[in-house]
């Protein structure tokens, strides 16, 4: 279904109207829906870990680099995150902020295999990943629409675009976010939108991993067991 279709959904809803065109028509309707889609759909984005978003990212490591660019689609990482070692069988611990990266940077404990952070668009992680250790992660990615030749991208600009996930979801979020716009009572319509969000986060097993003693675990320190 097409961006295109879900906005004709919505206005038959909304106006008991038939809309032909959404990017190429020019009036305060489709103008208000053009910005209130592009709200909608990084707003479902970050509702959930969305498997249909999730994406993994391996760094090539030389034994030098600490510091690594992020993909060039990186939107977020995910609620529960990791980054892996191929070397060591704990995993790198987040640095819960930039002060406490600032002190490890100090005062480095003799932690296995070390630490990351995220900032200036880079992945950082503390001391120095040995050669070929290629840490990995996953993220979500920023890439919401589909075009119609394939092409991934942030936001609709066509009719024929497609929505990476939900469409019906899309067409609730239209719904009640434009009555919000207008004024109207959108309390109803809100609900049936999250009841949707919730049905389908239930059934997209994202990252929901059930761990014990995590930060245990990554402080093992020079006792880490070596793969």
């Amino acid at each position: 279904m097409t961006v295109l279709d879900c906005f004709k959904q919505a206005s038959r809803r909304l106006l008991a109207q038939d809309q032909n065109s959404l990017f190429t028509g020019t009036d305060a309707f489709q103008i208000k829906m053009q910005a209130i889609i592009s709200e909608a759909i990084l707003d479902i984005a970050q509702q959930h870990d969305w498997l249909a978003l999730t994406k993994q990212c391996t760094l090539t490591t030389d034994g030098q680099t600490a510091d690594f660019d992020l993909p060039a689609d990186y939107g977020r990482m995910l609620v529960k995150s990791d980054v892996h070692s191929s070397i060591w069988s704990v995993n790198y611990q987040a640095a819960k902020d930039l002060d406490e990266w600032t002190q490890l940077q100090r005062f480095m404990p003799s932690t296995i295999p070390g630490y990351w952070i995220i900032y200036g668009g880079q992945m950082h992680l503390m001391p120095a990943p040995r050669i070929n250790e290629n840490p990995c992660f996953w993220y979500i990615a920023s890439n919401l629409v589909r075009g119609d030749d394939g092409t991934l991208k942030p936001q609709f600009t066509t009719d024929s675009d497609t929505f990476l996930l939900d469409e019906q979801l899309l067409v609730l979020a239209m719904i009640w976010r434009w009555k919000q716009a207008e004024g109207l009572d959108y309390a109803e319509d809100m609900q049936n939108y999250e009841v949707r969000l919730s049905q389908i986060a239930t059934k997209d097993h994202g990252s929901k991993p059930i761990r014990s003693s995590r930060n245990g675990l990554s402080r093992l320190g020079i006792w880490a067991l070596a793969r």
